[in-house]
């Protein structure tokens, strides 16, 4: 009979992390040049057409970068009347070729996220059924967020009168549609302006200004603490951006997959999904690549844990 344990790696390291967390720091860097700026005045106006749409939730509010997100910039046109058919074509080709990657090595959000995930605590695990429940929070969002995206591009189109009246009732859904829901927007631009206007005041008067800023502070300051102890939880249960990836990474020709003769299973080992972030039920889904409904964000922790070296990732 086989001896399982001979068939385990030995020197296991943390490369893909190492390199992961470099790429990060580059990805947080290049598309926050103005902090390069501001540091060492120079000027670096060259990347300012680079940054402009970028691959992942950020806030076109933000001052350290001259650019925002393709989601954003989406919504944006479909609140203009403008159908973006373009931007739309860019994003599923993008998630179709790269599968969740942006989230898992580019996003500025999820990277911080990720620092929060080293501060010493206990890292806690919700159970499944309530994991599963929470998963929903971000679909409701989103299609919250499209229907009323594309009801105001239809009155637009239909009439204009009604199209001025419906977009001033829904508020800040029909200026910036995201920014309620964006951590991003939040951490770059609601929290630095509250801040700012704490030390004018004297006062912790900015943060009570009104409800929804009473009430965005205090929600994403709960969400900011969640991440210590269960990591990316705005990733997993509110990101709109994760949303819609979710719905098309089924179908992208990037994959991790197992080897079946390899891979021991569950009850003879589970360090994948131990492992896993995101609490994916790897071992539950086919060989032939995994993708934990969309969740995966490719991080690469169940490739480099895996003591077995069943984990593989494929193209095509």
């Amino acid at each position: 009979m086989l001896d399982l344990e001979k068939r385990k790696s030995k020197n296991k390291s943390k490369k893909i992390t190492i390199i992961r967390h470099c790429v990060q720091i580059i990805s947080f860097v290049f598309f926050h040049y103005v902090i390069l700026e501001l540091l060492f005045t120079i000027n670096l106006n060259v990347f300012e057409g680079v940054v402009k749409v970028q691959p992942f939730l950020s806030s076109p509010r933000n001052s350290l970068t001259d650019g925002g997100g393709i989601v954003e910039f989406m919504f944006y046109f479909f609140t203009q009347g403008t159908f973006p058919l373009l931007l739309i074509g860019v994003f599923v080709l993008l998630i179709l070729l790269t599968n969740r990657f942006v989230c898992g090595w580019l996003c500025p959000i999820g990277a911080i996220q990720d620092v929060l995930s080293y501060i010493p605590a206990d890292e806690k695990t919700i159970s499944y059924t309530t994991h599963q429940r929470l998963l929903k929070i971000k679909y409701f969002i989103i299609i919250l967020l499209i229907l009323i995206m594309v009801s105001l591009w239809i009155s637009k189109i239909a009439n204009e009168e009604f199209y001025e009246s419906y977009k001033q009732s829904v508020g800040l859904l029909g200026t910036r549609p995201i920014a309620f829901f964006s951590l991003s927007e939040f951490l770059f631009v609601f929290l630095p302006d509250v801040v700012a206007n704490i030390f004018l005041t004297a006062s912790l008067a900015p943060i009570f200004a009104d409800f929804w800023s009473f009430f965005a502070f205090f929600f994403y300051m709960i969400i900011i603490i969640l991440s210590v102890f269960y990591p990316r939880a705005y990733c997993r249960y509110i990101c709109p951006f994760g949303a819609l990836c979710a719905r098309i990474s089924k179908y992208s020709f990037l994959k991790l997959t197992r080897n079946p003769v390899k891979c021991v299973g569950r009850q003879e080992c589970g360090v994948c999904e131990r492992m896993c972030p995101k609490q994916i039920r790897i071992l539950d889904e086919t060989f032939e690549g995994f993708y934990g409904e969309g969740e995966c964000n490719l991080c690469g922790k169940c490739l480099e844990e895996c003591p077995y070296d069943a984990i593989e990732i494929k193209f095509g």
